[in-house]
């Protein structure tokens, strides 16, 4: 699993930096992007809070290419800076409170409190994998262990949104994909706190 997505990681950052080239020549920088996207994502809010989920799939993937190209156009041009890496990857733990806040609401305005409890447990535990991994490698230890990341996150969100109408069960498949992001997201975090101790305890 690792393997494959470090393969599809890397392929996918290649194909980037070749748009990245093109936009840095066309004189966009790496922050107009972090920028755009974050607004895009603020743009989903309302979206989301009515209901219009596949609107929100199809801001939510421009949004989610600004946010991979920034990097990209960084590399291609003046190169990265601490204030973009520190912009960006501020704006991404923004973008993600938004969307599960309002998915919050919108859950609890309809009294599903089960999903709506889902998606508060996703929402922190998709912080503390950001956290996690920050802390560690503050410390001075590598933490890319577990499948749920960021770009997990957002594809399988935006496959519940996609596919919100589908009801298996009787529940909708967004409910069914909160559940199990979860549920996966909380075990990131315990799989990495776990790396991390062993790692810390072995170089004490």
């Amino acid at each position: 699993m690792a393997n494959l997505k470090t393969r599809y990681t890397d392929g996918a950052r290649r194909g980037f930096f070749k748009v990245g080239v093109v936009l840095a020549r066309l004189g966009l920088t790496a922050d107009m992007l972090t920028i755009f996207g974050l607004l895009l994502q603020i743009g989903m809010v309302p979206l989301i809070l009515t209901g219009h989920f596949t609107w929100a799939v199809l801001v939510g993937v421009i949004a989610g290419f600004c946010d991979a190209l920034d990097g990209a156009v960084a590399r291609a041009g003046v190169g990265p800076t601490k204030a973009g890496a520190f912009l960006d990857s501020t704006t991404d733990r923004i973008s993600e409170l938004l969307a599960s806040a309002a998915l919050v609401i919108y859950f609890a305005r309809l009294n599903e409190w089960w999903p709506t409890v889902a998606v508060l447990v996703f929402m922190g535990a998709s912080q503390m994998v950001s956290y996690t991994r920050a802390r560690a490698e503050a410390l001075g230890v590598e933490c890319t262990v577990g499948f749920m990341s960021r770009p997990e996150r957002l594809v399988g969100l935006g496959l519940g949104f996609l596919f919100y109408g589908w009801s298996p069960g009787g529940t909708s498949f967004l409910v069914w994909m909160i559940y199990l992001l979860a549920v996966l997201t909380s075990l990131t975090v315990l799989r990495r706190m776990v790396h991390v101790m062993r790692k810390l305890r072995a170089t004490a």
